[in-house]
């Protein structure tokens, strides 16, 4: 018997169906099984930085259920993920295994996605654990404890919290946000005008735009340089109101011409499969998920055995699948919907593992209508999402014919309009887009009459915020995280408080801003974007064999050594808090807002001599479903759970773990969220009503 080890339940259940009974077994390890010690540094710094590992809290009944199978297997198949968290998890399980069973062989095998087929070709393709991509992950992990048990003490000693953290990746995340912020604050909107206008042309209505005035271009564009990268915005010339008005009386006694009827047609191509990053940024800005939840359905999906590995950076897609959807596509759709070759795509990402496939489906021919009943709706709809991805890449451009239609007055201003119809679908008919789409029925020097003409008040836009989609893009682009980090980094610096979300902009809360401007003031090398991005390079570096693992640390804590001491001699207090207006019931002095690890607060400014405190009720803007009458409110239970409850607490006393916003800005309490109620209820009870076990001294 061979005994074939995954990390998760869910892949052992879906690799159990391929598998014959009484020649292999599987289990799963439930991901990793040692690590470094929880509550100590657990590298020893003097000899060249060697890690101490312990076995996981609650992994030791499962260690020795995988050990008991261990001892009747004639061979141990480490079957893990295809990644440098997958290779260690095999190197541990190797480790703890072959103390007890020394007699034991094992084998490699890896695949990119859980079917029969990938099963059988990996059982066929064998290798041994490669070391050099364990001693990648190995030095990832030790540089973040490095960080993370030097910088975060100082953090709490500056801060006087003991529940901060500082992370290599984590901080520079944070530090984008909180520059943005800054940016914008800075920036000062200029008031400008624009001008639409409504012309008569045969039957024809046309709303068309002022591109230039008197001759000259009537938009300007100015760049700005920002901590990650440029914004540009535009203004127009006029700038005043009094102008404004001037203009709008000339523009309307003006006569104009129809100068210009121009067609072109104008191809729209697939864009390329999905990556990590990608598909994190699609089900953002489409779907609104959380680059967690994102991964956390992808997860799902990929032990599912529905769609390939989905922590990739790679836009290449294996011969054998294109030639299936290409075969596909021409017997669905038929030959004007089938590209008229292979068309690939190149992976702009730096280091990328090309060798990685991007995300796709398993089998083509498991469409999305085929899992819309068994299947969770957000799988459901990230499924058809990387389905469609993938499939588009082998059909047709989109072709549509565009109109542009330019209007010139005797003082050389031009109005220009724009129209277009779609000719042909191409691989937008996956997609089924309902545009309203027409073309006009109008011809160059034809008479035109002008039917309104609008003044537009208008601001220049700040430079946005970050979202999480924008920020994982500009981390990918950076070169700073890899695709199994992205979700970690921006879900974490939320959990930490340091920056909030709110209709999915992020912006850093006072305390994340005051950690990001200390750290990068006395760890400006290690918090700095390119050392960070460069150290991402080396640790790819010594997952190819060209760069010692002890030799990256090394380099990396001399330096930190040095920069810690110069921070520990600046040991200045930073207090935490906002200034309000409401007064203290207990000494009359005011309260302000100050922050813990659950949230914010409400406190004397008296402290420690007043000790009064009350609950800051952090507000969401939904209606409370149960009375119609208050809001919902974040609050926390006794054991620091986070939940939703109405702000007209004792009056409504309804609660939810789960917050669900509709389209009416409602809140649904699901199925789930009853049954969960209803257990906790009972749970209560059975505690209430069960009679008090004797202790035995």
């Amino acid at each position: 018997m061979k005994l074939i080890i995954v990390e998760s339940p869910t892949k052992a259940r879906t690799f159990g169906k391929f598998l014959k009974v009484g020649e292999l077994e599987i289990i799963s390890s439930m991901g990793h099984v040692r690590d470094l010690p929880q509550k100590k540094l657990g590298v020893e710094i003097e000899k060249t930085f060697l890690p101490t590992y312990e076995i996981l809290p609650g992994k030791k009944k499962l260690i020795d259920e995988i050990i008991r199978k261990a001892r009747h297997a004639k061979e141990v198949i480490l079957a893990t993920d295809p990644d440098r968290e997958g290779e260690a998890i095999a190197f541990h399980l190797r480790y703890v295994i072959h103390e007890s069973v020394p007699k034991v062989t094992f084998k490699r095998i890896v695949f990119h996605e859980i079917t029969e087929e990938a099963l059988q070709d990996a059982l066929k393709n064998p290798r041994d654990i490669d070391e050099r991509l364990f001693d990648a992950q190995q030095a990832r992990r030790i540089l973040d404890r490095l960080v993370g048990y030097t910088i975060s003490p100082y953090l709490w000693k500056k801060f006087s919290k003991y529940w901060l953290s500082a992370g290599r990746v984590q901080t520079v995340a944070l530090r984008f946000v909180v520059e943005r912020e800054k940016e914008r604050e800075k920036f000062k909107s200029v008031s400008y005008y624009s001008f639409e206008s409504e012309f008569k042309v045969r039957q024809e209505l046309v709303l068309a735009q002022l591109v230039r005035l008197r001759g000259k271009s009537f938009y300007t564009s100015t760049s700005l340089s920002l901590f990650d990268g440029k914004y540009t915005y535009k203004s127009s010339i006029v700038t005043s109101e009094d102008e404004a008005r001037i203009e709008k009386e000339r523009l309307e006694k003006e006569d104009y011409s129809l100068s210009g009827v121009s067609e072109t047609l104008v191809k729209k191509t697939p864009p390329p499969p999905f990556t990590t990053s990608s598909l994190q940024q699609h089900a953002s800005t489409t779907m609104g998920y959380s680059a967690k939840k994102t991964m956390r359905t992808a997860q799902a999906l990929y032990e599912k055995g529905l769609i390939s590995y989905h922590r990739t950076d790679s836009t290449t897609l294996s011969t054998a699948f294109i030639e299936k959807v290409r075969d596909y596509v021409k017997n669905t759709f038929g030959d004007d919907y089938l590209a008229t070759g292979v068309r690939n795509y190149k992976t702009k990402v730096k280091n990328a593992q090309e060798a990685h496939e991007a995300i796709r489906p398993t089998n083509i021919v498991t469409t999305p209508l085929n899992l819309k009943d068994s299947t969770p709706t957000d799988q459901a709809k990230l499924y058809e999402a990387i389905y469609n991805r993938a499939l588009a890449t082998q059909m047709t451009d989109a072709t549509f014919k565009k109109q542009l239609l330019t209007f010139i007055s005797s003082q050389e201003d031009e109005f220009t309009a724009e129209a277009q119809i779609m000719v042909h679908p191409g691989f937008l008919r996956l997609y089924q887009q309902k545009a309203q789409e027409m073309l006009y029925s109008v011809a160059k020097d034809d008479v035109v009459e002008l039917k309104l003409l609008n003044m537009l008040a208008k601001e220049t836009q700040l430079p946005p915020q970050y979202t999480e989609a924008s920020l994982i893009k500009s981390l990918e682009k950076r070169g700073i995280g890899r695709p199994s980090t992205y979700a970690p980094i921006v879900s974490l610096i939320q959990e930490r408080q340091y920056v909030r979300k709110q209709d999915r902009a992020l912006s850093p809360s006072v305390l994340g801003t005051k950690i990001a401007d200390v750290l990068s003031e006395y760890f400006a090398k290690i918090f700095d974007v390119d050392f960070t991005a460069g150290m991402e390079e080396k640790l790819d570096d010594i997952g190819t064999g060209s760069l010692s693992w002890k030799t990256v640390l090394t380099d990396f804590y001399g330096p930190l050594e040095i920069l810690l001491k110069k921070a520990y001699e600046n040991t200045e207090k930073i207090r935490v808090e906002e200034k309000t207006d409401e007064v203290c019931p207990k000494c009359s002095k005011k309260l302000v807002i100050k922050i813990s690890r659950f949230g914010k607060f409400y406190a004397c400014e008296g402290f420690p001599t007043c000790k009064f405190t009350k609950p800051y009720l952090q507000k969401t803007g939904v209606v409370c479903p149960q009375c119609s009458k208050g809001e919902l409110v974040m609050r926390f239970s006794k054991k620091k759970r986070r939940f939703y409850g109405c702000d007209r607490y004792p009056e409504c006393d309804y609660t939810s773990l789960w917050l669900k916003k509709t389209d009416e800005n409602e809140v649904i309490d699901s199925k789930k969220n009853k049954t969960t109620k209803k257990k906790l209820k009972k749970k209560s009870d059975q505690k209430k009503s069960a009679p008090r076990k004797k202790k035995n001294n």
